[in-house]
């Protein structure tokens, strides 16, 4: 059971890093356009949403084929990966059993809101495809302040605990966007900011995960 909990664990670890991997080398297909600027050519990494990377065709007009299936199979793993990450979350992270419980049930809704994601294309199902960006987001950000209360109440303040402050409140700006109906490059800048947090973030639960199975393994 505990080299299983390490395998999956260093499975979650990599379902994170090719997401890193494959979605830049999408933004080298995309097919052009923002959404206030159909006439740009390529991804531009501060004006383009990473969801431009998912569309079937981009705000060019141009068909967006590769850069999509490249994105959206990428996410998809990215949401496996979150998935396979808190269900392999154990009571040392949060020091209660009853909120790990609850915090695995809403970080496996944040999981499969983030494979919603994938599965929407922006340009073909944009109602569908915010919807399971809410899921993905307020999921995650239940989550973080669960974390974050958890680690304060008990004195922890580790790389995840300071992580977890910084992009909850990165999350509670890009939600505060989404509210606002804002939609310019700052939006798209607070949405990298977010993702690539959330990336760290995750990478940070797996390593723990696999630092405790070691831990046990010795004892």
């Amino acid at each position: 059971m505990q080299n299983w909990t390490k395998i999956l664990g260093i499975i979650g670890v990599l379902g994170l890093v090719q997401f890193l991997l494959f979605s830049t080398v999408a933004m080298f297909f995309y097919s052009g356009g923002t959404s206030w600027n159909k006439l740009a050519e390529g991804y531009t990494f501060w004006h383009n949403v990473m969801s431009d990377l998912g569309r079937t065709v981009s705000y060019s007009g141009l068909s967006n084929t590769i850069s999509s299936r490249i994105f959206n199979s990428s996410l998809m793993i990215f949401g496996i990966s979150i998935i396979i990450i808190y269900l392999n979350m154990s009571k040392s992270f949060l020091l209660s059993r009853n909120i790990v419980y609850f915090t695995k049930i809403i970080g496996l809704i944040s999981g499969l809101g983030m494979i919603g994601v994938a599965l929407t294309p922006d340009d073909i199902l944009s109602d569908e495809h915010m919807l399971a960006v809410w899921i993905w987001i307020l999921s995650l950000t239940t989550v973080l302040i669960l974390f974050i209360v958890s680690k304060v109440t008990h004195q922890i303040y580790d790389s995840i605990f300071y992580v977890s402050a910084i992009l909850l409140f990165a999350v509670l700006i890009h939600i505060g966007q989404g509210l606002l109906d804002m939609w310019s490059p700052i939006v798209a800048t607070t949405q990298k900011i977010v993702v690539y947090l959330n990336v760290l973030w995750y990478l940070l639960i797996s390593k723990n995960i696999i630092n405790q199975n070691q831990r046990l393994i010795k004892i």
